[in-house]
């Protein structure tokens, strides 16, 4: 094999790397979203195993992206394509860890008292897991509608947050009993707008990538086709 082709060989066994780490932690924030939705006594320690595993995945792409670029002294478009694979990973890693906690949250909430949830919160799980896939969809392929699609999404994501917020508030004046497992519940929330946050970041990330552009802070920029 030559030194070309090895190159090549690691760049898309990298690639793959980071599919494979996305469809691991796509399962992390399945599983956190049912959790929320319908608290289970048993979340917790399937959570962590998935962020172990995410935590494993994300280091070894660190050390395999240090490697390349330490051995094969990447060209332009292949160094823009190693920077963006680190940043994504530790993207995914970010989401791995909200995950874990949204799982935890549910837990909590399973083993003491049951609280009514918000009427956003199940399309803000379910606008969370769509923005992941699209977000990893736009890295694998570089399709620019998709991309936008991702960071558009983002505004829907934090309006549904505002109203999970304003209801769960209203709910913990309601009923201060219950306003840890409440209190739980907002800290589920958060997670899940953050969740939102960081795949606009995949999303910002594959321009990059692709096209050679920067285009965060700078949304109203056309990005090419």
């Amino acid at each position: 094999m030559t030194q070309l082709r090895h190159f090549e060989v690691e760049l898309a066994d990298l690639k793959r790397s980071i599919v494979a780490m996305g469809d691991m932690v796509d399962r992390a924030l399945n599983l956190a979203v049912e959790g929320i939705q319908h608290p289970t006594a048993d979340l917790r320690e399937r959570a962590r195993t998935l962020e172990d595993g995410i935590d494993a995945m994300d280091t070894v792409i660190e050390e395999r992206c240090h490697t390349i670029i330490a051995l094969q002294n990447p060209m332009v478009r292949d160094l823009r394509f190693i920077i963006s694979a680190m940043a994504i990973a530790s993207d995914l890693e970010q989401i791995g860890d909200l995950a874990e906690s949204v799982s935890k949250r549910g837990n909590y909430i399973a083993c003491h008292n049951p609280v009514k949830n918000p009427p956003e919160l199940v399309e803000l799980g379910v606008l969370a897991q769509h923005m992941l896939r699209q977000s990893m969809d736009a890295f694998i392929t570089g399709n620019a509608e998709t991309t936008r699609q991702v960071i558009d999404e983002e505004s829907e994501s934090d309006d549904q947050t505002k109203s999970c917020y304003t209801f769960i508030q209203e709910r913990m004046a309601e009923d201060p009993p219950r306003i840890k497992e409440y209190t739980h519940l907002l800290r589920a929330v958060s997670a899940l707008e953050q969740v939102g946050d960081l795949t606009k970041n995949i999303a910002e990330e594959t321009v990059f990538m692709h096209q050679a552009q920067v285009i965060r802070h700078h949304h109203d920029a056309q990005m090419k086709e």
